[in-house]
């Protein structure tokens, strides 16, 4: 099968269709129509200049246009399609492909088919040529799916198409019913909060979970090591068993939980800022979840957008906007003694927002991730989050996976308040 290259916009769903075909049209090509009315010309002149030669050869043309017809419409071609979306979940900028399968279940081989799949309704699509089939035989196909911006696409229908010989007559099929696709945001391979140096991990890990373990924390669960871990919870029996470093996670760890407070205020961002905070949400989201964290995405709308692979479809469609209750999310989080970590991802930062995060800073970890430049007053609040506690991580200057693995890596809980080892926002 060749393949003639889409002609144009931007899943993670895997999509997958078997059909046979079906919904039949049958339609004389822009040639035929063009031949057509050629022909009537050609009789009508014939009729004016009396000229019998034109009416003889508008006939003949006539003739060729009534056997195109007859003939695509007695092609009897029974096949069945499929379509296959790789891989499964597909992010921004990654490698995307549909793969196409189709299989001639008739008793001859196939004339020569056209087949066309729709994508992003309708927007693009991609074409191809097939050669014929033999009875029982599979052609298959592949293209490219554009995974340049976010969103759900819609793949399809698969038209497969037959054309007489001259290319005056076609008729077409529905092979494949439509499906759909979601390309999720760009997930960052970012540093974990546990990193040598930077011993976030022990403030997450510790603080209101103890809270939780009353009587002293009980074993929960194993998992194996990851960068920065304390050595000391090292479990070296299921070390020695397994051959690989497995960490003990204790009860009151697991019950400690992280939130993530998504800002998607309109005013609060522009374009570029409010995707660089959808591809942080989603970065952070992953890290924490891999740290075996329970991790909860809300929103300043105070909409919960859930975990795993139910967060990156909601990411994917996501859209600034809706109702501005920021303060009261962050003041909801106070309340919650079992909140360990905070991540807050917002465009502008305002006084009082600042201020509920300094508050927060006093019973739980708190990072803030900001997508929008510093001027000179927010320079000066933001060095004094910085003295009170919270890590700030300028992701406007700065590449997100670089300002965060920069701010994970200098701080230190243990050092004096006049010297908290923060980025200084630039």
């Amino acid at each position: 099968m060749s393949d003639s290259d889409s002609s144009d916009r931007s899943g993670s769903s895997s999509a997958s269709d078997t059909v046979v075909t079906r919904r039949r049209s049958r339609v004389l090509t822009r040639r035929g129509w063009a031949l057509l009315g050629a022909l009537a010309g050609l009789y009508i002149g014939s009729l004016i200049l009396g000229t019998v030669e034109l009416a003889i050869l508008a006939i003949a043309g006539g003739v060729l246009v009534v056997f195109a017809v007859w003939w695509a419409r007695s092609r009897r071609i029974d096949l069945a399609a499929r379509r296959v979306v790789r891989p499964a979940r597909l992010h921004v900028g990654a490698e995307g492909r549909v793969d196409l399968a189709i299989v001639n279940r008739g008793h001859r081989a196939t004339s020569l088919l056209s087949v066309t799949d729709l994508f992003d309704d309708g927007r693009r699509a991609a074409r191809f040529l097939v050669p014929p089939v033999p009875p029982g035989e599979t052609a298959q196909a592949a293209y490219r799916i554009p995974t340049t911006r976010r969103g759900r696409y819609r793949i399809g229908p698969l038209a497969v198409a037959v054309t007489d010989p001259f290319g005056l007559a076609r008729r077409s099929w529905t092979a494949a019913r439509a499906s759909e696709v979601i390309v999720h945001p760009r997930v960052h391979d970012i540093l974990a909060p546990s990193q040598a140096g930077g011993r976030l991990a022990a403030s997450i890990e510790t603080v209101q979970a103890s809270a939780q373990a009353v009587d002293g924390e009980e074993f929960f669960t194993l998992r194996e090591y990851e960068v920065g871990d304390d050595l000391r919870r090292v479990h070296w029996r299921s070390t020695a068993r397994t051959g690989e470093l497995m960490i003990r996670q204790d009860e009151a760890q697991w019950h400690a939980r992280a939130v993530v407070v998504f800002d998607t205020r309109e005013s609060a961002h522009d374009a570029l800022s409010f995707e660089i905070a959808i591809e942080a949400v989603a970065s952070i989201s992953e890290r924490l979840s891999r740290m075996r964290r329970r991790v909860e995405v809300i929103t300043s709308a105070g909409e919960s957008l859930g975990s795993g692979d139910h967060l990156l479809d909601r990411l994917a469609v996501i859209q600034p906007g809706g109702a501005d209750r920021l303060a009261g999310v962050l003041t909801s989080l106070r309340a919650h003694r079992s909140t360990g970590f905070v991540v807050g991802v917002f465009g502008r930062v305002s006084p009082s927002e600042r201020g509920a995060l300094h508050s927060l800073a006093a019973q739980a970890a708190v990072v803030l991730v900001t997508t929008r430049p510093f001027d000179a007053a927010e320079d000066a609040a933001a060095r004094s989050s910085a003295r009170r506690g919270v890590v700030i991580v300028d992701a406007h200057h700065l590449a997100f996976p670089t300002a965060w693995n920069e701010a994970v890596t200098r701080w230190r809980p243990s050092a004096a308040p006049s010297s908290p080892h923060l980025p200084s926002p630039r």
